[in-house]
């Protein structure tokens, strides 16, 4: 089967790929929801003392209140915005020129072909691709944690999304399993027959002593 796809490369298409980029970043999805959740909870404490302040209520306390404030929105800011923009700017410097740039795809079970719009073509193996990610809008192929090929899940103009998707998954989990298989396969094994049976060990002697005495 031969899937075709033909997808121009846009502003939307680097942010999609810029989040698809951390799908599988445990490290940077609990933190990010760390910083969201400490942020949230310090703006609800800011809230209910900022309504302690309109009420005039006795246990108002402006301390509190400037420090809920000031906490919120440093956690919020590094949570919602300066995790993302490291990120974003290096896939930014990479991909900008992209952007615009209609791609044409052609992908079978051993090889992704890709051709621009000076038709320029490039021929992948899927033994190089690292994983595959997906959104509403767009399938991922990713040969390493910065270089990916985005196909818009509407540019199919041969099979399917799903039939792109099912075929990836059957390559890598594939592939998963040969490499299980190797490890497997590579298991130290203790060969009994190396064993010495001529060892003696010392306190076989001195059995041997104590039965002669006797």
């Amino acid at each position: 089967m031969l899937i075709k796809n033909t997808t121009v490369f846009t502003k939307e298409t680097l942010e999609g790929l810029n989040r698809a980029s951390n799908f599988t970043n445990e490290k940077y999805k609990k933190f990010k929801l760390i910083y969201n959740l400490a942020g949230l909870i310090f703006l609800m404490l800011f809230v209910r003392y900022m309504v302690l302040f309109v009420t005039n209520d006795d246990s108002k306390d402006i301390f509190l209140t400037v420090f809920y404030a000031v906490a919120a929105a440093v956690f919020l800011f590094i949570g919602m915005y300066l995790m993302d923009r490291d990120n974003k700017r290096r896939f930014n410097n990479l991909y900008k020129n992209m952007i615009g740039v209609e791609f044409n795809y052609e992908i079978d079970s051993d090889t992704i072909k890709v051709e621009d719009a000076d038709k320029d073509v490039d021929l992948l193996k899927w033994d190089d691709v690292l994983r595959v990610e997906k959104d509403p809008d767009y399938i991922y192929i990713f040969f390493s944690n910065e270089d990916c090929l985005s196909l818009s899940r509407k540019g199919f103009t041969s099979a399917s999304d799903k039939d792109l998707l099912e075929l990836a998954n059957a390559i890598l989990s594939t592939r998963t399993e040969a490499k299980e298989t190797k490890a497997n396969k590579d298991v130290i094994k203790i060969n009994e027959d190396s064993i010495d049976d001529s060892y003696v060990t010392q306190l076989d002697i001195e059995n041997e002593d104590h039965q002669a005495k006797l």
